[in-house]
């Protein structure tokens, strides 16, 4: 309730425009936000690529083999499950356009090179839109496992759409709030430059929110934002608290099942 009154108080003092406004490719959210809410299982993922027996526990944990992944993937297609992007998935949430039947989001957090590799190809070859949510501080760097800005490019016209996940993964919920903020605008800022379009798109780093990062999130132009709470029930009137399914390495197709179901 409180963060639903957040969203609320910042939508009003931002003076949210109509939907005949976002010709320019800026999406604005409705005032008030509708009450509806959607069955729609928000999957997500890290790293697509061969599990190393050095890596740490976590990383292994957090990395999904390219045949798990193939597999999973095309179990969807094959039990009539559709891929949407978020730009569809917020137009139906929020404005109450139609999804098709069996819908589903397809994420990735932090932006790991090997998704481009391993998980990009598939998705393509299926029709399956999905969702990159990057570290900008991480793009380009000295660590050869994140993605280039070309390669991000690439991903993009891959059917891959990009979104923020921070400048540096920091706990937005730990930060004075100007720090906070600093991260969610300048990451939204350097992909727009990169990209040549507006990034609305955004998922908390460690899934950390509260009351006043979501605030901070909507003031810096996000529209829709992924937590990492589990469900599959969308709320309208929590557009930027948005649920999603983890997918690990002991996931499987048999997993995956029990995830979307």
């Amino acid at each position: 309730m409180a963060a639903r009154l957040s969203v609320a108080l910042a939508l009003a003092a931002l003076a949210i425009a109509s939907p005949a406004e976002a010709r320019s490719g800026v999406l604005h959210l409705p005032d008030p936000l509708p009450s509806r809410t959607l069955d729609l299982p928000i999957l997500m993922y890290h790293r697509v690529g061969p599990v190393i027996a050095s890596q740490p526990a976590i990383t292994q944990t957090l990395t999904v083999s390219p045949a798990d992944f193939e597999a999973q993937m095309t179990w969807l297609v094959a039990h009539g499950y559709h891929a949407v992007g978020p730009l569809r998935a917020f137009e139906a949430l929020e404005y109450g356009r139609p999804l098709p039947p069996k819908p589903v989001m397809i994420t990735f957090d932090d932006g790991y090179r090997d998704v481009l590799w391993h998980a990009a190809p598939v998705l393509h070859r299926l029709h399956l839109p999905a969702t990159e949510y990057v570290i900008t501080g991480r793009i380009s760097g000295p660590d050869p496992s994140f993605l280039t800005w070309p390669e991000l490019l690439r991903l993009e016209k891959l059917g891959v759409t990009i979104g923020s996940h921070t400048v540096t993964h920091r706990d937005l919920t730990l930060m004075p709030s100007s720090e906070a903020f600093t991260e969610l605008r300048s990451s939204r800022q350097a992909l727009e430059r990169h990209l040549g379009r507006p990034v609305q798109w955004f998922a908390y780093p460690f899934g950390a929110e509260n009351p006043a990062v979501v605030a901070l999130a909507l003031k810096a132009g996000y529209v829709m934002a992924v937590t990492t709470h589990g469900g599959v029930m969308q709320s309208a009137a929590e557009p930027l608290l948005l649920h999603r399914e983890e997918v690990t390495d002991t996931t499987g197709p048999t997993g995956l099942a029990g995830l979307v179901g």
